[in-house]
């Protein structure tokens, strides 16, 4: 996977549309989740987190959720600035709604997991490694209702395209659910962000954000 800090979880979802490069981390010996990530920056294969990806929608619309993956991010080079704010392995499961004239846009779903990550720490990570590129020109980041949960979008300028990123709580402490849209229309983000939604079950409670 092309690597840039804070880059894997800016565009997670982005990067599962392209093509899921994560494939390429499967060589070798399969990482057990039970251990340590041993100085890898990403450890994940289809199957990782099986309780991740359950969490994960099957279709949307029509259309079923492809690439499915689960894993881990383990180091400052993937963490970006959540590493600040003492979280030092993030967990996620996701998959892609690939754009089936051009690979390089479409929609991904992602659900992320860390013991106390708040919101607004997950979406600062998104937005700084976003932010933090060298082909995006501007970035904004407002709050929204999504299921009746505060949520955030983020809407970063790129040379491109527009690529637009919500994140939500899920209905379990510490994980959220993201969805980023790369050359994709507001009607496709707003179904995978429907399909998403319907998934959950009431909130939990969480820390503030």
């Amino acid at each position: 996977m092309p690597r840039s800090p804070h880059r894997a979880i800016a565009l997670a979802a982005a990067l599962l549309v392209a093509s899921f490069a994560l494939a390429g981390c499967g060589a070798g010996a399969s990482p057990n989740p039970a251990s340590a990530c041993n100085g890898a920056d990403e450890q994940s294969y289809a199957g990782f987190y099986p309780d991740l990806e359950r969490l994960l929608p099957t279709h949307v619309g029509s259309q079923a959720l492809q690439q499915v993956r689960s894993g881990r991010y383990c180091s400052s080079n993937t963490l970006g600035s959540l590493v600040s704010v003492g979280i030092h392995e993030l967990q996620f499961a996701g998959g892609a709604l690939p754009d089936p004239k051009n690979r390089a846009s479409g929609v991904g779903l992602v659900v992320y997991r860390a013991t106390g990550m708040t919101l607004n720490q997950l979406a600062d990570a998104q937005a700084n490694g976003a932010g933090g590129t060298q082909d995006a020109s501007g970035i904004v980041a407002q709050r929204t209702t999504i299921a009746g949960r505060t949520g955030i979008r983020i809407d970063v300028s790129v040379q491109a395209g527009p690529e637009m990123i919500f994140v939500w709580p899920e209905g379990q402490p510490g994980t959220y659910d993201a969805v980023t849209g790369v050359g994709a229309t507001e009607a496709q983000i707003s179904a995978a962000v429907a399909a998403f939604a319907s998934t959950q079950g009431p909130p939990a409670p969480s820390p503030s954000p």
